[in-house]
């Protein structure tokens, strides 16, 4: 008994030691305990996620008699929206609506994340207690949204003057599409309701910057008129990979004032050195790669003067033509440099010499290179980077060349007067360090340096080819020396018009040869006549045995093919000729065998024309791939292409035109008569 009256006394003794400590202070409170939210991970609403479900849960609120609603808001920091009442302790909806609900309340961003707060009230009708709020962060994809446009200036005048300066015109609000895509944008520029024209791609900022002369060319390029106010409008074109179609913007307009953007084609250069005649001087042809520059190589010694002197003139004759009276002579790092402001009607006197000259009408500066020598150099030539390798100067087509080994894959320029100071570099120009790479296989090739015209063309002519492949035949008495040639291209391709035309035979027949005798010539075989089309192989002795007639004939060394297009007429079609646009009305050409040129004298109106074979659209030549009609320049051949671009005339009269077709490339010459 004492032992049970013991362990009672321990008993009391430690139930009122624990009656003695703290209790928790809710532990028996009747107050009303808020709702507690349950944590939840952030929330991906990309593309592919949209068919998922979105759930939110919390646990119940305590102390709150009778029937409990519970109502779960989302917020930012300006605005809340409702997005369930429930009796149940969870939400849970697709990601569509989900976001079709926050969006009733909320403004959510395009393509882009935001952190909200999600929160529960619970509340009885009488009593309502809100729990903490938890952050959750949204991953959103949406429809894609166009850039938004501005510009910087509402009018400008564009000044020659201030051509090199820059000028920003555009800035935009950036385009969202793609869920973290990088952006790029274009921007395309329009004049009334012309086509748009893009005059910028590619870019990753939200503005657009060129300079002063970059945008007289870009917006006269649109169709703006030059020298004249007119309203550009511009729209930005947003790009991702998701959007490959681009998304374009709103337009947004400048009012624009242009100066000068066009000018002649050629710039002719009559002087003492040639007799004073527009008509037969050397004409330099307009850059390829800017508006207003004419650089070319020009012999412009006058036999027995130290100092020789001409003038510039935008057509073959007197009339426009203009000058410099302040002329600079320098000698710089051992280059004779001739300087001058072009203007009025003085000559230019210069040394007597060969010159680069460099022409620019759009600011009117003129800067002239004495050319001493022409040579290569770099580690794909035989002399390395330490020893320049001289080229020979051809005076009747204008080029320097040089047979020599060249090695695949390595490095070279081309230097004027033995230095550095003047080279030209891998794009044909003289304003460029970076060096060409020779990209053909090791071996003997022929360089061609071609200085007629800016920037400079390069050719390499593998000598395991001919440059020419002549066509002894019956047609002219089996003489290789005075057969009808092939021009080839230094790859074994050899293409051109020849007449194979045998007096009183309705059958010719001839064979190839790499040498004008009787030395490697093979013959071929005939495998397709098809109404005046013929193919053929190469490799057999036998001659090569076809109708007699005119040709358009392409062989190919590499291959042994032949083919060979029977010209019955050479004709002029389109709306300056009485043929309009209809092939089978084309106006004749006469073909000349004397010169080998096919040729009339018609009647032309101030519009465009082609040239078409055999009545018909088959085979066709224009001036290059461009679609803008080209402006033919009087007394100069132009090279004409299968389905070039359309050529035209200034002035109605009579003109008579001349095709080359044994020329590669065809030429084109048309004189006003």
């Amino acid at each position: 008994m004492k032992i049970l009256r013991y362990l009672t006394a321990v008993a009391v003794a430690a139930l009122s030691l624990s009656a003695c400590e703290k209790e928790p202070a809710d532990l028996f409170s009747t107050a009303p305990v808020a709702p507690v939210m349950d944590s939840h991970a952030d929330i991906l609403m990309t593309e592919n996620a949209m068919t998922e479900s979105v759930t939110f849960s919390w646990q119940k609120a305590r102390n709150i008699a009778g029937t409990v609603s519970y109502k779960l808001y989302a917020a930012d920091e300006t605005a809340e929206t409702l997005l369930t009442t429930t009796e149940g302790l969870f939400y849970s909806a697709a990601k569509t609506a989900f976001r079709t609900q926050l969006g009733d309340g909320l403004d959510l961003p395009e393509n882009s994340n935001v952190s909200l707060s999600f929160y529960v009230v619970a509340d009885n009708g009488e009593i309502s207690v809100k729990s903490e709020p938890i952050a959750v962060k949204l991953f959103i994809y949406g429809d894609y949204v166009a850039a938004v446009p501005a510009a910087v200036v509402s009018d400008v005048v564009l000044a020659p003057e201030s051509a090199s300066e820059q000028l920003e015109l555009l800035t935009w609000q950036p385009a969202r599409l793609g869920y973290n895509e990088s952006v790029t944008y274009s921007v395309s520029a329009s004049v009334g309701t012309g086509a748009a024209v893009v005059v910028a791609e590619g870019l990753t900022e939200t503005s657009l910057s060129k300079s002063v002369d970059e945008w007289n060319e870009a917006v006269v390029a649109a169709g703006a008129p030059e020298a004249a106010a007119s309203t550009v409008d511009f729209v930005v074109t947003a790009y991702s990979e998701s959007c490959t179609g681009g998304i374009d913007s709103e337009s947004v307009s400048v009012g624009i004032t242009t100066y000068v953007a066009t000018y002649p084609a050629r710039m002719y250069t009559p002087g003492g050195h040639q007799g004073w005649d527009p008509a037969t001087s050397f004409a330099i042809p307009q850059s390829s790669v800017r508006k207003g520059l004419y650089e070319a190589f020009v012999d412009l010694t006058t036999a027995g003067a130290d100092v020789t002197e001409f003038k510039f003139s935008p057509e073959p004759a007197w009339g426009s033509d203009f000058g410099a009276a302040d002329v600079t002579v320098d000698v710089k790092d051992g280059n004779t440099v001739v300087t001058a402001v072009v203007s009025g009607g003085a000559n230019i006197a210069v040394p007597s010499g060969f010159y680069r000259v460099r022409l620019d009408k759009k600011f009117n500066t003129l800067e002239m290179l004495k050319i001493e020598s022409v040579g290569i150099i770099g580690d794909a030539t035989v002399g390395g980077w330490a020893e320049e390798t001289p080229l020979v100067y051809d005076a009747e087509t204008n080029t320097y060349s040089l047979t020599t080994n060249m090695l695949s894959g390595k490095e070279f320029k081309f230097r004027a007067n033995g230095g550095w100071t003047y080279s030209i570099g891998f794009d044909g120009t003289f304003e460029t360090n970076s060096n060409y790479t020779f990209g053909k296989a090791d071996g003997e090739y022929k360089i061609v340096l071609d200085v007629n015209s800016h920037p400079y063309g390069v050719k390499f002519l593998s000598t395991s080819f001919p440059e020419k492949l002549y066509l002894p035949g019956g047609y002219q008495g089996w003489n290789p020396a005075t057969a009808a040639t092939l021009a080839g291209n230094g790859e074994g391709i050899f293409e051109g018009g020849v007449d194979l035309t045998t007096a009183g035979a309705d059958v010719t027949e001839f064979k190839f040869s790499p040498k004008p005798a009787w030395d490697g010539d093979f013959g071929g075989t005939v495998t397709s006549d098809a109404d005046g089309h013929i193919e053929a192989e190469t490799g057999a002795s036998s001659n090569l045995s076809v109708p007699g007639g005119y040709y358009y004939m392409t062989v190919d060394m590499t291959s042994g093919k032949v083919t060979m297009d029977l010209v019955r007429k050479v004709g002029l079609v389109g709306p300056a000729t009485a043929a309009g646009w209809d092939a089978g009305q084309s106006v004749a050409l006469n073909y000349d065998a004397a010169a080998d040129v096919w040729s009339a004298v018609v009647e032309l109106a101030a519009d465009q024309f082609k040239v078409c074979f055999n009545d018909a659209w088959t085979i066709n030549r224009g001036a290059g791939s461009d679609s803008e009609p080209y402006a033919m320049p009087n007394d100069t051949a132009v090279a004409v292409y299968h389905n070039g671009k359309n050529v035209s005339v200034a002035e109605a009269g009579s003109y008579k035109v001349t095709l080359n077709l044994a020329s590669v490339p065809n030429t084109l010459t048309v004189v006003k008569q």
